[in-house]
């Protein structure tokens, strides 16, 4: 959310199974809402399902990826996700955030860390963010579950000063004692209302100003890394 992306109740829960090939496991489309569509796909030695969504947005990449990098506004548009904070910053696109998620009762809430690296393509000018969880990264927190895997994969490509097409893969397990059935039905409804969450912050201030997402004042390289 891209940092995490976390999308979501347990949208937070699936993901682009990157060492599963296509060829093994097909992509099946799901359900489209407001021209968000919503594919799954198995994934190999689990009942979970992996998730793809994919849609073209009137939305410029600089609003997008303002929400994206900025890791405090995820509560306001990830389904269930009650906490999200920035840790450090390794390099100006390499951060480690932390998140928390909310869980019906009985369940506990689970938490995560991540690593997200974010490149840009110089040629296309095409953004790929992908975040991992890190199991051992920071203490564990009373009366939350680590997830033990996670996997979230942005891939933003520019269609016009102010249309874009998103790509977003999400694979992940929220361990502990969490019937599969559960998961799966999370991915139903997670997906659709953390997009509209985010569409709906994309539109305000100060997203929908056309600042530049990526500049030395707001990603300045950590002092560790300048050059003397």
């Amino acid at each position: 959310m891209n940092k995490i992306s976390f999308f979501l109740l347990v949208s937070i829960f699936f993901l682009f199974p990157l060492l599963t090939s296509a060829q093994e496991y097909q992509w099946e489309f799901k359900k489209e809402n407001n021209g968000i569509k919503v594919y799954t796909r198995d994934i190999a030695d689990s009942n979970l399902k992996a998730l793809k969504i994919i849609m073209e947005v009137d939305v410029s990449v600089n609003a997008i990826m303002r929400i994206l990098m900025n890791t405090k506004s995820y509560p306001q548009w990830v389904y269930k996700c009650s906490h999200s904070s920035p840790v450090k910053v390794n390099a100006p696109l390499n951060t480690i955030d932390y998140y928390q998620i909310d869980f019906p009762w009985p369940f506990s809430d689970r938490d995560l860390y991540t690593n997200t690296i974010t490149t840009i393509d110089p040629e296309t000018g095409v953004i790929t963010s992908t975040s991992k969880g890190l199991i051992d990264y920071g203490p564990e927190r009373p009366g939350f579950v680590r997830v033990p895997t996670h996997f979230n994969q942005w891939v933003i490509t520019p269609v016009s000063e102010t249309k874009t097409y998103l790509e977003y893969f999400l694979q992940s397990t929220p361990g502990g004692a969490i019937p599969n059935w559960l998961v799966n039905l999370a991915a139903d409804q997670g997906p659709m209302k953390s997009m509209q969450g985010f569409f709906k912050l994309a539109g305000r201030s100060p997203y929908a100003e056309s600042e530049e997402w990526f500049t030395e004042r707001t990603h300045p390289v950590p002092n560790s890394q300048k050059q003397e």
